[in-house]
């Protein structure tokens, strides 16, 4: 058995040289649908750990009226911590709006000339967070329409609901067509790699023909087109690998220690998800290349 698995992965490695060019190409095209799916997993992973660090940072402001004492506001802050899915509610007094006001323009000359602190005209507030921003409008309704109603001048929920909804529209467009390009790919991959074993049973039809009359199965013939169209994919998967972690270590990586890191509380990119990453690829390059070649095989070998 194994000398025969042998002379299958010969006659399997020397079909692959000899088509030269094809076999390059095959290869090309199969590396560039494996990184647009690598692209297309690791997008989902990115986009998901932005909305969580986008809802760490971001909260919801609930601006008092002036009127509003801090006892009354302290009441409704007791009353929010208590609504399901709220994680913090922060009081900030109108003073230490004032404050941090000032710290973040303190740079704006022209800002701070205007802004006396005798003067304060900023409202105080509640700060809420919540475990998911899809919640917040939920939860604000339910303040605003109980005791809040009659305390709250305005709220910041429109400025948040459009940055959350702006970063899914995107997220989701970048996955569809990340999804459409990698499909295309892989599509041109299996008509790529069907016709090159086409040409190479062609070019050893011969061969092939002295086999069947010693008596060679229908399979034996098969398998050495079959494992040279996998093995178009475990190149593939290889150089996609090894690309995809060169291009992590220049572009993403920094990108993702200075901002996703520092926001989240677990990394983005883990070993785990590096291995799903390398399975995934090794899985669907095997399947595209013993598919379009067995396909290639039943077509045209006639055995």
């Amino acid at each position: 058995m194994l000398i025969f698995w042998q002379r299958i992965f010969r006659s399997a490695t020397s079909g692959f040289r000899r088509n030269g060019w094809l076999s390059l190409v095959a290869v090309f095209i199969m590396t560039q649908a494996l990184l647009l799916i690598s692209i297309f997993a690791s997008l989902n992973l990115v986009i998901g750990a932005s909305i969580t660090a986008i809802n760490e940072r971001i909260d919801v402001a609930l601006f008092f009226k002036e009127t509003v004492t801090q006892s009354e506001a302290m009441t409704l802050k007791t009353q929010a911590e208590q609504i399901e899915g709220v994680t913090q509610v922060t009081y900030v007094s109108s003073q230490d709006a004032l404050d941090k006001f000032l710290a973040d323009h303190r740079n704006r000359g022209a800002i701070l000339d205007v802004v006396s602190r005798d003067e304060n005209f900023l409202p105080a507030s509640l700060e809420i967070k919540v475990t998911d921003p899809y919640l917040i409008e939920g939860i604000v309704g339910q303040i605003i329409r109980g005791d809040g109603g009659k305390l709250i001048s305005q709220t910041s929920l429109e400025d948040n609901q459009k940055l959350i909804e702006k970063l899914r529209n995107f997220g989701g467009f970048v996955q569809r067509s990340s999804l459409i390009l990698a499909l295309v790919l892989i599509i041109i991959a299996l008509l790529i790699i069907f016709n090159t074993i086409r040409i190479t049973i062609f070019t050893r039809r011969e061969e092939i023909e002295i086999m069947k009359l010693v008596g060679a199965t229908d399979w034996y013939i098969r398998w050495p087109f079959i494992i040279e169209g996998m093995l178009y994919g475990v190149i593939a998967t290889i150089l996609s690998l090894v690309l995809l972690y060169v291009g992590y270590l220049a572009l993403v990586k920094p990108m993702v220690d200075s901002y996703l890191i520092s926001a989240a509380s677990s990394p983005v990119f883990t070993l785990g998800f590096f291995i799903f990453l390398a399975a995934l690829q090794l899985v669907v390059a095997l399947v595209v290349g013993g598919v379009s070649s067995y396909w290639a095989t039943r077509k045209h070998l006639h055995v």
